[in-house]
């Protein structure tokens, strides 16, 4: 059952246009939005902040000090100016799967959808209108700058950065601390952002570099701190800087 969910604890802050469900357990100092809809069975800790619209599904926990829903720049200069309080606005919906945990924290702006049972490691930052699938993994300290497609499967490392305009495919691997790359000119006014295309079943180790633009073929790998520069073709294997073709994955590695 949805309702409108009243508390004698005055640390806890839920809009009177919010619908926490009776099984949700809640800590100390939380803040719950207008348009939020929280559905049963949803772990919240201490310091957590969720902003509207926002859809938390069943049986997900959040730890502390995350913040769902964060406004972008437009949406935030608008609540300035109004001079409210960000939980009595609405903006774009952020959408978390059910299942999902998201550790102490990680932020996620608003228009973000994750699919269900995905996990954050601790202190990843999520932009706006970002869609991750099912079941993905994004490690501690990982930055995903929004606008970004994402499959299912995913597992992201500790410490990795995903820019602007990237889109990743089902099953893929990025190693810890990898970089994909969306600016050729390096803040040239007027330049187009072009974010790397990965395709499925990529895998891409600890430190590489993936350049601007770049489609890396299903299934390809890419060796630990190379930096790739050009496309690669499906189940190719590209080590060093620049990355060349070291040969092709063999027919029977998965």
């Amino acid at each position: 059952m949805m309702k409108n969910f009243n508390l004698k604890n005055k640390s806890v802050v839920i809009h009177e246009n919010a619908e926490v469900h009776e099984s949700t357990y809640l800590e100390d100092f939380i803040i719950i939005g207008k348009g939020v809809i929280i559905q049963e069975n949803v772990y919240i800790s201490s310091g957590v902040k969720i902003y509207g619209k926002a859809l938390i599904e069943k049986e997900t926990y959040i730890g502390p000090n995350c913040i769902i829903g964060h406004p972008n720049r437009t949406f935030l200069n608008s609540i300035t100016m109004k001079k409210e309080p960000i939980h009595e606005h609405e903006g774009p919906l952020v959408h978390v799967g059910k299942g999902s945990i998201l550790r102490s924290g990680t932020i996620i702006y608003s228009g973000v959808s994750l699919g269900d049972y995905c996990q954050t490691g601790h202190n990843v930052l999520i932009r706006e209108n970002t869609q991750i699938g099912e079941r993905a993994l994004i490690g501690t300290n990982t930055v995903i700058e929004g606008e970004t497609r994402i499959g299912t499967r995913v597992n992201i490392q500790t410490g990795v950065y995903i820019p602007l305009y990237c889109k990743i495919g089902n099953d893929v691997f990025l190693g810890p601390c990898s970089c994909q790359t969306n600016d050729k000119y390096m803040t040239r006014a007027g330049k187009e952002l072009k974010g790397p295309v990965i395709k499925d079943g990529v895998s891409i180790g600890a430190n590489a570099v993936i350049l601007p633009g770049i489609q890396l073929g299903e299934g390809m790998m890419v060796g630990a701190g190379a930096i790739v520069t050009k496309p690669s073709e499906k189940n190719e294997i590209l080590v060093g800087n620049p990355a060349k073709l070291l040969r092709k994955k063999p027919v029977n590695w998965k």
